[in-house]
């Protein structure tokens, strides 16, 4: 791949200069490209030109990893290869594999391993910015990120990054991704026009909103306060718990956040929401992974948050809350620390 080529496509993110051979809508658009140590190459190459490694311990068939080198297959869709914190190559499986599909994997898996390879803490959540202060919200893949940001997109805060969010040292969020997807039932829930939204990947029912339709911040902004998102069905299964330390937390239709105050309980929380720990591990990246979560959890208060079940619901609720504020988020007659850290 010639270097007119791939720098057809510049982009930036997370303090990076990104040239791309593929068109990533899901990176803001950079005007022109500057060789440093600070640029990123995205390009196609032959997997049969890549050189061998000797794995490690925690590589699976399909992900082999070195410190200094990603490589995952994806059968039906491609092979990918992260290096030296600057590289990243690629290869369709074949030419039904269309470039919606393969980008979905670039900007993700491949973009969050070069990211952990460059020695960047790398968290599975979305920032969003409002007056200046940015919040995070962590959470697995069916947590309900993508939907409350959403909605608090809708009450006037902009989108930060999606999916994948690094902190640096200073604490501050910095630009990465700007895009929300949604599931079908979640956007005809919010009765937005999903038939108008692009699929995110071919014969899944999931939708992308970019901008212009997305109102996004595209400067690094001080993390105020982190929210572990939890699923108002896993928070039921602890209810006499919560009952008896928390008045009103089992309120199924409420909104309730619990400041996780024990550091270690709200480092192994920062640490479970790593961006694919096993990258970490696989890269002898781990140790650097505690080091960075733990400075951070000395910066910014965690609270668990619990959501109503319910698209619906949890809008309607969201009008008359601020997550600006997580004290006021606190359960009547307490402000204890989460029933779930005994």
């Amino acid at each position: 791949m010639s270097e007119s080529n791939y720098h057809k496509n510049l982009y930036t993110a997370f303090g990076l200069q990104i040239s791309s051979d593929i068109q990533l809508p899901e990176l803001r658009t950079e005007v022109k490209a500057e060789a440093g140590p600070d640029q990123v190459i995205i390009a196609a190459s032959s997997r049969k030109d890549w050189p061998a490694i000797n794995a490690s311990d925690h590589s699976t068939p399909s992900l082999q990893m070195i410190p200094a080198d990603w490589r995952l297959e994806l059968e039906g869709i491609g092979w990918f290869r992260a290096h030296e914190g600057r590289f990243i190559s690629w290869q369709r499986w074949d030419d039904s594999v269309s470039d919606r599909d393969l980008r979905t994997f670039l900007v993700s898996s491949a973009l969050g391993a070069l990211l952990i390879q460059r020695g960047f803490l790398v968290l599975n959540g979305t920032a969003l910015v409002k007056d200046g202060k940015a919040l995070l919200l962590l959470g697995s893949p069916a947590s309900g990120k993508s939907t409350l940001a959403w909605c608090l997109h809708q009450q006037g805060w902009q989108l930060l990054s999606s999916e994948l969010t690094v902190i640096d040292e200073q604490g501050m969020v910095l630009p990465g991704m700007q895009q929300l997807k949604l599931w079908y039932d979640a956007a005809e829930e919010l009765m937005l026009d999903w038939q108008q939204l692009p699929l995110v990947r071919k014969a899944l029912k999931r939708y992308a909103i970019l901008p212009p339709d997305l109102s996004v911040v595209s400067e690094p902004m001080p993390l105020a306060v982190i929210y572990g998102l939890n699923r108002r069905e896993q928070k039921d299964k602890n209810k006499e718990e919560v009952k008896d330390k928390e008045e009103g937390a089992d309120d199924p239709d409420a909104i309730c956040a619990w400041q996780v105050i024990r550091q270690q309980v709200a480092l192994l929380q920062l640490r479970n929401q790593a961006f694919q720990p096993r990258f970490y591990r696989g890269m002898g990246k781990e140790q650097q992974l505690f080091i960075q979560a733990a400075a951070l959890v000395k910066r910014v208060e965690v609270h668990r948050l619990a959501l109503p079940d319910g698209v619906k619901l949890m809008k309607k609720v969201l009008k008359d809350k601020s997550l600006e504020d997580p004290v006021s988020l606190a359960p009547k007659q307490s402000q204890a620390e989460s029933p779930e850290e005994e």
